[in-house]
């Protein structure tokens, strides 16, 4: 999950803070500023490195605190004509700006894409029991919505207090959301004699933004199965990467998943979200109606394929191609996975049809070297987004 912080002040550093000791993987910080020694008592900085520019300095800040989190900079002044550009990939944008115009203008060009923005409103003043959260339309806002530099000096407490709150609020919509980015499966049939368990630690460790276990029935026993998808849970909760389980309903519940998928022939959608009602359900779908079924039933996500040929499945329908993967991505709201046969050759093509979520299997599973192999294939979707 990949979290936009627009600013790096007072609010944008201390909610980084917040996220970066709650684990979070993956920020990108954009800011033009420099580190200045009158705002010391109130952002994420130390006095050494006044003169320098924010980004540079939140990011290590980051890192003493998170060694393993991913933080990309942007050192530019946000405008009109790139804010939606360089916020496109971004799961949830943390609105941190002073100026008043140049917040209307991040709302107005994240809008049209619906990307969650946490905001602030009213930071100034002493009094920190009115500060209070509403949410309108895809913008949550924390403060207590009268009270800016205008009418107050701004108060180091009440300042945290909000970053803290808004970081809460990322970690609250963490649990809802289906993440941008690469979508993982895992496999020992594929993973060149590597465990589920091993594999899912080097996943993690390189940058995966979504993780699912999928082994058949008859591959491995069910003592077995619950036994590797407890450990991988433990290493996916450290490291607040969704966790999804494949067919599994008891083996999800019972490790504590965040989700479990199923395809055309497993329990319906509707019957899953009845009985687990905390699981992100997600369905297998390989036409406009299936897809539509799955919404209406109530699906949190779609898996949208086999685009290509794949063997990594025994009983796969045929390819039903990028005409498909169009379709969904003009005509559907349900947030959706691109799968099946992708590989680096055809991952740009897949990218242009609209996926913002991708899902390639032994492309990676396979690779010795998971760490290279993760960094092509986002080298890959991010020339093209």
């Amino acid at each position: 999950m990949k979290i936009g912080i627009a600013g790096a002040g007072g609010i944008g550093s201390n909610v980084a803070r917040h996220l970066a000791q709650a684990g979070m993987p993956h920020l990108l910080l954009v800011d033009f500023d420099e580190v200045a020694l009158d705002n010391l008592n109130r952002q994420f900085y130390s006095i050494s490195q006044t003169g320098g520019p924010k980004v540079d300095c939140l990011k290590q800040n980051l890192l003493d605190i998170h060694p393993a989190m991913r933080v990309e900079t942007l050192n530019l002044r946000l405008k009109p004509d790139n804010m939606a550009r360089i916020f496109s990939d971004c799961d949830v944008v943390v609105e941190g700006l002073d100026d008043p115009a140049a917040k209307k203008q991040l709302l107005e060009a994240l809008a049209p894409s619906k990307t969650p923005v946490i905001s602030a409103s009213g930071i100034a003043g002493h009094a920190t029991d009115t500060i209070t959260t509403r949410k309108i339309g895809n913008c949550h806002i924390v403060g207590d919505f009268s009270t800016d530099i205008s009418h107050a000096p701004l108060f180091p407490p009440k300042v945290a207090m909000i970053a803290a709150r808004m970081a809460q609020m990322v970690l609250e919509l963490k649990k809802t959301i289906f993440p941008k980015g690469v979508y993982g499966i895992l496999g020992e049939a594929f993973s060149l004699g590597r465990s589920n368990v091993t594999m899912a630690k080097l996943l993690v460790d390189n940058g995966i933004d979504i993780l699912q276990y999928r082994e058949k029935a008859g591959t491995k026993d069910r003592k077995t199965m619950l036994a590797e998808c407890d450990a991988i849970r433990r290493i996916t909760a450290d490291a607040q990467v969704p966790f999804i389980v494949n067919d599994f309903l008891d083996i999800a519940l019972m490790t504590g998943a965040d989700g479990v998928h199923m395809g055309q022939t497993d329990l319906p959608v509707t019957a899953v979200k009845q009985l687990a009602p905390r699981l992100m359900v997600g369905c297998s779908t390989h036409s406009p109606a299936q897809a539509a079924r799955a919404g209406a039933d109530g699906a949190d996500y779609i898996g949208v394929g086999p685009l290509f040929a794949t063997r990594t499945k025994e009983d796969v329908c045929d390819a039903v191609g990028l005409e498909y993967l169009e379709h969904v991505s003009k005509n559907s709201d349900i947030p959706f996975v691109a799968i099946g046969g992708i590989k680096r050759h055809n991952l740009a093509e897949v990218v242009l049809k609209g996926a913002k979520t991708v899902c390639l299997v032994t492309e990676i599973i396979s690779a010795r070297d998971t760490g290279k192999r993760m960094q092509e294939i986002r080298q890959i979707m991010e020339s093209v987004s």
